[in-house]
């Protein structure tokens, strides 16, 4: 079976401590996973190596069937551009561009012409609540603002991998049901895989797969 992703064996340390413990994740074309711990425990960690933006001190990060070890740092950012959506907690944006430059950068680097990049970016304001915060610079907007616009921005592309780092911190109920319906519905229709990162342990998400990280293991919740 093909895998979008493939983590085997991945271990990480940081700082002389163990973060990720010999990390095992099999991700299918389509398939939404949450991983849920507490804060520290490595999830952004884990999140990264998955992104392709931290590389693991032992073990494969294997990505559409390319072991990524053997590629370079322009080869692996290339493969990011097209292929990987990347949320970090952070809401981290440009600063010096509007909401809507932003959002449409992805698009702009990929060589997407001007008409198609209106209108999917017209279609992602309107599910995603931006519209009439177009034109507003990131220090204008709200927590909850930023943490949209930095979902539209890694949603934009319609990656083949989203990873969330703690997507939904800043967002009301109605707004994480909302968005999440919007990745489950971009799952199905492009066979896009999504993976999750949550410190909420308990509270039901509308994934295909729940794991818990904990001290640096990786275990399938059951």
């Amino acid at each position: 079976m093909l895998y979008v992703l493939e983590l085997r064996d991945v271990s990480k340390v940081i700082s002389g401590e163990v973060v990720l413990r010999s990390i095992n994740l099999q991700l299918a074309s389509g398939v939404l996973v949450a991983v849920r711990g507490r804060s520290g425990v490595g999830k952004t960690t884990l999140a990264k190596i998955s992104s392709l933006l931290l590389e693991p001190d032992s073990g494969q990060v294997v990505f559409m069937n390319l072991d990524t070890s053997r590629l370079s740092d322009v080869e692996k950012s290339s493969l990011r551009l097209r292929y990987i959506g990347y949320i970090d907690q952070e809401c981290a944006l440009i600063e010096e561009l509007t909401v809507w430059e932003n959002v449409e950068l992805p698009l702009r680097l990929l060589g997407v012409e001007r008409a198609i990049r209106e209108r999917v970016l017209r279609e992602i304001f309107e599910v995603l609540g931006l519209n009439g915060l177009e034109f507003r610079m990131p220090r204008e907007l709200s927590g909850g603002q930023r943490q949209r616009v930095v979902i539209a921005r890694a949603l934009v592309k319609k990656p083949k991998l989203l990873v969330a780092d703690e997507p939904f911190a800043h967002l009301d109920d109605e707004a994480m049901r909302v968005i999440l319906e919007y990745i489950r519905k971009l799952a199905r229709s492009l066979d896009m895989s999504v993976i999750i990162t949550t410190t909420d342990l308990y509270t039901q998400i509308d994934v295909d797969v729940n794991y818990v990280l904990e001290n640096g293991v990786l275990k399938k919740k059951m």
